[in-house]
């Protein structure tokens, strides 16, 4: 019982009305994004803006006289950054030959059998240029070495584009900032086969299979006006406007707007509705197959302004993708933001993303806050904060973000410095996952990067018996006890009944009336 008191939690709140009611924007059908915890039934307008009729894409450069601050803020940005072709200032991996050691890598053989092996890899500079050389040990013949082309990523990690042949492929090994590390991938078994030995050879380029290229695995959300057109063979001409994330890729297209002297002819996302904005941000932030074709995985003719995206893509879950959720749904790894977000109170409330992030610049940290995490919440939150000032955790520097944001992801797997799991990732659904709860879906809680444990469970057994006292006492209320309404109200828009601060919670709720 006491697991789920989250639940009747927010039965509750809707009861008395507490919190946000759902947009008002034209309500044609309920749509709803996993099953979760704390399920949220969202409301798709019955209209589409769409990007201005006839317009088409000019570029970023054709922003830059008019707009020159949001240029020059979008520039610094990490969606200007998503993807660069190479120069020696922009690559911080280690090119200076190193080795990286794979272990326990499961590739097919000729009998069609699964054969682990334990391939190498190196990385190495040559004239100025950058390369990946994937190494056989048995034979160094069969070594096959490929250039970097292009830089995706520039703040947390980086990963690198290969020319193999005339097309172009991730590569199997990924560059973190932090760690100053080289991070193996999960996707590096496509580039070797067993051949009998212990690590393998890698392949040769007529050998790579094709839909492991970039742009049917990468390009889709990594670069601006992606195209895929496929011929009556079922073969696919792939186009893209520019590297990264442009601006015509929130704004739409341009040429009119330019035509016009900026007198009109573009789409501004502040002005768009919350579904419209939050699709605009979730056609990248996502985890999804795309309907059209399933060899693609992100949701191929979305544009800004539509509202459709749910029914351009197949959104992976828990029973589809257990890697890459916890069991009640919420996001284990990262660029899942979406899959959390739309289960949130704050989507049931129309807060956007653009609400906590900036749209075109890094300011706080690298996730472009507008405000310093410890300040982020406070502004809206008000009745949390002042039932949270002088309690255990505030006193011990805890923020809000701490615990309704809990590390509950990670990216892409180890490094040297790094143990497997590094949680590095945070929770978008704003919900603080109890310690009994996290037992009942075999996942982290939001309590475990400080409290493990016996002292773990010991805490999240006082939280929730803390919650139902306060939950019994302010149903008791309501039915016309001595409670001082003003208290009482306090304790409900506090919104943790009693987690925020038990001990003042407590007196407030065994207040009288004066």
């Amino acid at each position: 019982m006491r697991g789920y008191v989250f639940a009747v939690t927010a039965l509750l709140f809707v009861a008395l009305g507490v919190g946000g009611e759902l947009s008002a924007e034209a309500k044609e059908k309920p749509v709803v994004v996993g099953k979760g915890a704390v399920p949220v039934g969202l409301i798709r307008p019955s209209t589409s803006v769409t990007a201005v009729e006839g317009a088409t894409y000019v570029g970023s450069q054709s922003c830059r006289d008019c707009h020159s601050k949001e240029y020059t803020e979008w520039s610094a940005s990490g969606h200007a950054n998503m993807l660069r072709a190479v120069t020696p200032d922009i690559v911080k991996g280690d090119f200076a030959n190193c080795e990286i050691a794979y272990e326990g890598i499961e590739v097919e053989a000729a009998d069609k059998s699964k054969v682990k092996i334990a391939p190498k890899i190196k990385t190495e500079t040559k004239d100025g240029k950058f390369f990946v050389t994937l190494l056989d040990m048995d034979n160094p013949a069969n070594n096959q070495s490929y250039e970097v082309v292009e830089v995706l990523g520039s703040l947390w990690e980086q990963q690198y584009y290969l020319k193999v042949g005339d097309k172009i492929f991730p590569s199997p090994v990924r560059w973190v900032a932090n760690d100053k590390q080289w991070r193996k991938v999960a996707s590096a078994p496509f580039w070797w086969v067993a051949d009998g030995t212990a690590d393998g050879r890698p392949k040769k380029p007529e050998e790579m299979p094709g839909k492991q290229t970039v742009d049917y695995q990468c390009n889709g959300c990594h670069t601006t006006n992606f195209i895929a057109k496929k011929d009556e063979q079922g073969k696919y001409a792939f186009s893209r406007l520019e590297g990264g994330i442009g601006c015509e890729q929130c704004h739409g297209p341009g040429s009119k707007h330019v035509d016009a002297q900026g007198d009109g002819g573009i789409l501004n996302p502040a002005k768009l509705g919350t579904w419209q904005q939050e699709q605009l941000c979730g056609q990248c932030h996502i985890r999804v197959t795309s309907k059209q074709d399933k060899d693609l995985a992100f949701p191929l003719g979305f544009r800004t302004g539509q509202t459709d995206l749910q029914d351009k893509v197949e959104f992976w879950t828990y029973s589809t993708k257990p890697a890459n959720f916890w069991g009640n749904e919420d996001a284990k790894k990262n660029r899942q933001q979406y899959h959390d977000t739309m289960r949130s109170g704050h989507m049931a409330a129309g807060v956007t993303c653009s609400a906590c992030h900036l749209d075109h610049a890094t300011k706080h940290l690298t996730s472009s806050l507008k405000l310093p995490r410890e300040q982020q919440c406070i502004g809206c939150h008000t009745a949390q904060k002042a039932m949270f000032e002088g309690s255990v955790h505030a006193q011990k520097g805890v923020t809000c973000v701490d615990c309704h944001m809990a590390k509950m992801g990670n990216r892409a797997g180890a490094t040297q410095k790094t143990p497997k799991d590094p949680w590095d990732v945070s929770a978008h659904t704003m919900r603080v996952v109890t310690p009994e709860e996290a037992d009942v879906f075999k996942m982290r809680s939001s309590c475990d990067k400080c409290h493990s444990g016996a002292e773990r469970s010991a805490k999240g057994a006082q939280l929730m018996g803390v919650r139902e006292d306060v939950l019994n006492k302010t149903q008791h209320a309501l039915q016309g006890t001595a409670i001082s309404k003003e208290n009482l109200n306090r304790v409900l828009m506090d919104g943790s009944l009693g987690a925020h601060n038990p001990q003042k919670t407590l007196q407030l709720l065994e207040s009288k009336k004066k």
